[in-house]
């Protein structure tokens, strides 16, 4: 017999046969839901009073040839259900005796089997994908120890960054490794920065350089963003990033070029990545090129029962949108810990008020994208930005007592964290907790522009205008 089921193996389901004292069942099951919830749904193909029958003997269970069984608790996919496998479907109390063996050496291997694979070739494929990209940012290293002039080194970190761009885009197009081709290229967006960061650079340190400089390097990583985003087709968040980081580092280096502070550039920065956040959703859904419904515009169009596009057209396109979402997130919380870490320097009490208001922003907005790999940047950034906050605080407290008050702050603030997570890992949150959280994430995000108007100068220039008036 054969039950009605799913349609594929790639949606999480595990083909396997059912063996009931009545009869055997080719099944397909969810390979992410608990065993206690698929019992029932199996004992309506197991025979009829199948279910009745269980209360007579303490319910029934799945056991495996063996006689393992079946954690009732655990999903199939947690306990090694693989395509193929027989699965028996007996009574609770029924005894099950265990496989006799005669070889230890090999019950030995089958049971230290079960607590992992054994080192094979997709390992070494995923060692040698992880350890190559640091490897090369050594390179990145080894510039920076240069001396002035600036100009060769930076030739050279931007001929590095074109030869692994153009070596990323083969191994996607040409040796169909897309994985590996997104690797390579993404190693090479930091020396993009960096060349352009130094190749216009006088001979001078370092720290020296200003923020067109700065510019010239976003200029770069922006390109090199885009070119591997067309170029490569895989992993896009990564140059999703890079691009976000490229045009938000570009604003900074072009307001360089006027008289505003530093305090203000950083502040201008950090306020327009957090303020077009609730904007990056739609504008994923545009680059990812996402088929959405048309509204009728007329009785006639109500009617009209217009071609719907494959789904793997759809599927690719959510992909596209949802690398797009969490690399452009990811550039937003780069670029928020950066403009956060120049307003903590500048020391100003209205860049240290900024920089909390943005992290409390951060932290609010998190928790409307629904995927771990999307809410991660923002959580980093925001419990990074408040960290840097208390870490200031206590390098510039006066006194022991206003320091053992911070300390008080800070593990009241971790202990509030503890018991909000055990407490809404249990029970989801009320509504109104979730409205309270939604009224101040917008104050939250609108409570930064007047607060960057103030590091930028805004109030004294009007101030001025009017006294120029008297």
């Amino acid at each position: 017999m054969t039950a009605p089921v799913g349609t594929s193996v790639g949606m999480g389901l595990a083909r396997v046969t059912v063996s009931t004292p009545k009869r055997r069942i080719d099944v397909a099951l969810p390979e992410d839901i608990p065993v206690a919830e698929l019992i029932p749904n199996l004992l309506r193909h197991a025979g009829e009073n199948a279910a009745d029958e269980g209360e007579l003997h303490g319910g029934w269970v799945l056991r495996r040839a063996t006689g393992a069984l079946l954690v009732p608790t655990r999903n199939l996919a947690a306990q090694g259900v693989r395509d193929g496998e027989v699965l028996h479907l007996v009574p609770r109390r029924t005894e099950w005796p265990e496989l006799e063996y005669d070889d230890v050496v090999e019950t030995i291997a089958s049971g230290a089997r079960r607590y992992g694979r054994s080192w094979g070739a997709a390992a070494t494929r995923r060692c040698a994908l992880a350890v190559s990209p640091a490897i090369f940012l050594l390179g990145t290293a080894m510039v920076l120890f240069s001396d002035p002039p600036w100009q060769v080194p930076g030739i050279v970190s931007i001929g590095l960054a074109l030869i692994l761009t153009v070596v990323g885009i083969t191994l996607a197009r040409a040796m169909s490794d897309a994985v590996a081709g997104a690797v390579v290229a993404g190693s090479g967006l930091p020396f993009a920065f960096l060349g352009g960061l130094l190749v216009a650079a006088p001979n001078v340190r370092l720290t020296s350089l200003g923020l067109p400089h700065l510019l010239l390097g976003s200029v770069l990583l922006l390109v090199f963003g885009v070119i591997g985003y067309v170029g490569v087709g895989a992993f896009s968040r990564l140059f999703a990033a890079a691009v976000t980081v490229g045009l938000l580092g570009g604003i900074a280096g072009l307001l360089g070029f006027s008289s505003m502070p530093s305090a203000g550039i950083a502040a201008v920065v950090l306020t327009i990545g957090i303020a077009l956040m609730p904007g990056y959703p739609l504008m994923s859904l545009r680059i990812g090129k996402l088929p959405l419904p048309s509204l009728p515009q007329r009785a006639e169009d109500m009617l009209a029962d217009p071609p719907m596009p494959q789904r793997s057209t759809v599927y690719a396109a959510v992909a596209r949108s949802d690398e797009v979402l969490t690399g452009t997130l990811l550039g937003v919380g780069i670029t928020a810990l950066a403009s956060m870490a120049a307003l903590l320097l500048d020391g100003t009490v209205t860049g240290v008020i900024l920089v909390l208001v943005a992290s409390i922003a951060m932290l609010l907005r998190a928790r409307l994208f629904p995927t771990p790999r999307q809410r991660v940047s923002l959580l980093v950034g925001g419990i990074v930005g408040i960290a840097m906050v208390a870490v200031a605080g206590g390098l510039v407290a006066g006194s022991n007592l206003m320091r053992f008050l911070l300390l008080l702050g800070v593990l009241a603030a971790g202990a509030l964290v503890l018991v909000a997570g055990v407490l809404f890992s249990k029970r989801p949150p009320s509504p109104y907790l979730g409205r309270f959280a939604d009224i101040f994430d917008v104050i939250a995000i609108i409570a930064l522009v007047p607060i960057t108007c103030s590091l930028v100068g805004l109030y004294s220039y009007i101030r001025g205008v009017f006294a120029s008036f008297g």
